[in-house]
């Protein structure tokens, strides 16, 4: 792990990452030791800094940070930058004079799982917050609690609500649905984190003349879909088997959708 570019095992307890959440994240795989869209995770993590006021590091630190990690790195892996506002005392204000603090980290690649995942719907639900809808920001608690009743009840993955009862994502994966041959995501209006993965799909749908609008998305209506997928940055793009008593079948989307992203640069899913 570094920590400002220095090979260290911790953060300062001051930290207002640790202390308020006050930070954005990235997770990024890395595929034969290169790390994978990284443009888009860098654009991400820049875009998300204008919004929350927070220091920007630049491209070139994190390059360098990330270069130094993967150097010997031959294998598959993922890559975690933050970005904290730094140290700070006492108190939500921030300082308009922080210095922030960057956190690059590499961890082994985790078991993806199966190709076709059991889901359930989690009780935890997510807030609604215009200011922070589409952020990776620290704030994390959701996903934890609903991660824990995903691996309590034995899923693959769990679904998430907000509060006015849309499906807004996965707790680890952004959402996508095949309704009348065209695919389509809930929108992140309110609530939910605008995955890299995301846009890509997005963007391929379109190519395909297959949608990849923004669509909201009521539980009660998912027994009117046909397919449902799941996707990330770390383990591509995924087909929801069942979710309780309602089963799903993929069709030819999934692999049509697979070919697109490889088209769009997405080599390690081929």
């Amino acid at each position: 792990m570094l920590v400002d570019g220095k090979p260290v095992d911790s953060v300062p307890a001051t930290d207002r990452g640790l202390n308020y959440g006050d930070g954005l994240f990235e997770t990024i795989r890395l595929h034969q030791g290169r790390p994978c869209l990284l443009e888009r995770h860098l654009h991400r993590l820049r875009a998300g800094c204008v919004r929350l006021a927070l220091p920007y590091p630049g491209d070139r630190a994190l390059r360098q940070d990330i270069e130094r990690l993967v150097d010997a790195q031959e294998g598959d892996a993922v890559l975690r930058l933050v970005l904290t506002r730094g140290d700070g005392g006492r108190g939500y204000a921030p300082s308009p004079n922080a210095q922030g603090r960057r956190i690059v980290a590499l961890h082994p690649m985790p078991p993806v799982g199966p190709d076709a995942l059991r889901v359930g719907l989690c009780t935890t639900r997510l807030g609604r917050n215009t200011t922070l809808a589409g952020l990776k920001h620290l704030n994390r608690l959701e996903q934890v609690l609903a991660a824990a009743e995903v691996a309590a009840a034995g899923w693959d993955e769990g679904l998430m609500l907000d509060e006015a009862g849309l499906v807004i994502e996965a707790t680890r994966h952004n959402v996508f649905f095949l309704r009348a041959d065209r695919i389509s995501t809930p929108p992140l209006t309110h609530a939910g984190v605008a995955g890299v993965m995301r846009q890509l799909v997005i963007e391929a749908a379109d190519a395909m003349s297959m949608g990849g609008d923004e669509q909201p998305l009521r539980y009660d209506e998912l027994h009117e879909i046909d397919s449902l997928f799941l996707c990330n940055a770390v383990a591509g793009v995924r087909c929801v088997k069942r979710i309780g008593s309602r089963a799903y079948e993929p069709g030819d989307a999934l692999e049509r959708l697979r070919s697109a992203l490889v088209e769009r640069g997405v080599t390690w899913l081929a």
